[in-house]
């Protein structure tokens, strides 16, 4: 028996959305273990609010090993080395709990109870579903063609090229999520992204290329692992499902987002792209002992 892992809600078009699987036609589990008789299918990009417990089921699910063995428990951040342990979801520094961890390992015998409560159900999903059919998991490189819709989304005939770093359009609106769908490109986010573009071609592609280049042969570099939300321009980073070095070109500062957005390079492709990542995704970090700044794209805005 082979199930998909698909989203089930109570309301067609908003409220609590879960993952889960359809045993039958009438019969359902769900990744943490709710339950109702009116749960039903429901479509991918809905204005449903995702249950806690079943996005982290889906991180755990679809998230590859960390390179190198990841710890069996780690303390929560804040606590100390008797605390207890709380078992880390692939790849991420957050417990099976929700809580964020600490990179250093737990001794600790205590076990969470949150921790084991998520775990069982989620055993139980994949013993019931037997071969779980999952989605890919979140994409790291942001693909540059994607256009965004503006927030309120009144207009989504128009498509806008997202800023990564201040996290709106280049012609200055909030935005509100991917609009894929849009037939027709804002002009002035165009026109201020070409500009933009040239300066990074121009000026930060050769710069990091060069830095880059020499990267292997320094021996000046501590490596550690941390979260995502931790990196800093002038770092280096690898992280779960892509083996390739990221050389970070620029952060954005926004401590209190679920994301860190990031402008890297990769040498492979040899261009510089947008990432966005979870902040609490374990990445191991090769940072020297100080940094440089690269000009990035000094291009005019529009306000």
């Amino acid at each position: 028996m082979s199930l998909p892992l698909i989203r089930l809600a109570i309301g067609r078009t908003n409220g609590t959305a879960h993952y889960g699987v359809l045993l039958t036609a009438t019969e359902f589990v769900t990744a943490c273990a709710s339950h109702s008789p009116d749960l039903a299918p429901i479509a991918e990009h809905t204005a449903h609010t995702l249950c806690q417990s079943c996005a982290r089921a889906w991180l755990i699910l679809t998230t590859p090993q960390h390179p190198g063995e990841e710890p069996e428990a780690r303390p929560a951040i804040g606590t100390g080395a008797s605390a207890t342990g709380h078992r880390p979801i692939p790849g991420h520094l957050m417990g099976y709990c929700g809580k964020p961890l600490d990179p250093r390992t737990s001794p600790a015998r205590r076990v969470c109870a949150n921790c084991t409560a998520q775990g069982a159900a989620l055993a139980r999903l994949q013993r019931l579903a037997g071969e779980l059919r999952l989605p890919d998991g979140d994409p790291s490189h942001v693909d540059d063609r994607v256009l965004w819709a503006p927030s309120g989304r009144g207009n989504l005939v128009t498509g806008h090229r997202r800023d990564a770093l201040l996290d709106r359009s280049w012609c200055g609106q909030r935005l509100s999520g991917p609009n894929p769908g849009a037939s027709n490109e804002c002009a002035p986010c165009r026109q201020i992204w070409q500009e933009a573009e040239v300066t990074r071609q121009t000026y930060t592609l050769p710069q990091i290329r060069e830095r880059a280049h020499r990267w292997p042969q320094r021996r000046d570099l501590d490596m550690f692992d941390d979260r995502a939300g931790a990196l800093r321009p002038g770092d280096a980073y690898t992280l779960s499902g892509c083996e390739e070095t990221h050389h970070v070109v620029a952060a954005a500062d926004r401590s209190r987002s679920s994301h860190t957005d990031l402008v890297v390079y990769l040498p492979a492709a040899d261009r510089i792209a947008d990432v966005r990542v979870r902040g609490e995704c374990l990445v191991t970090i090769q940072r020297p002992p100080c940094t440089q700044t690269v000009l990035l794209h000094p291009a005019p805005r529009v306000s």
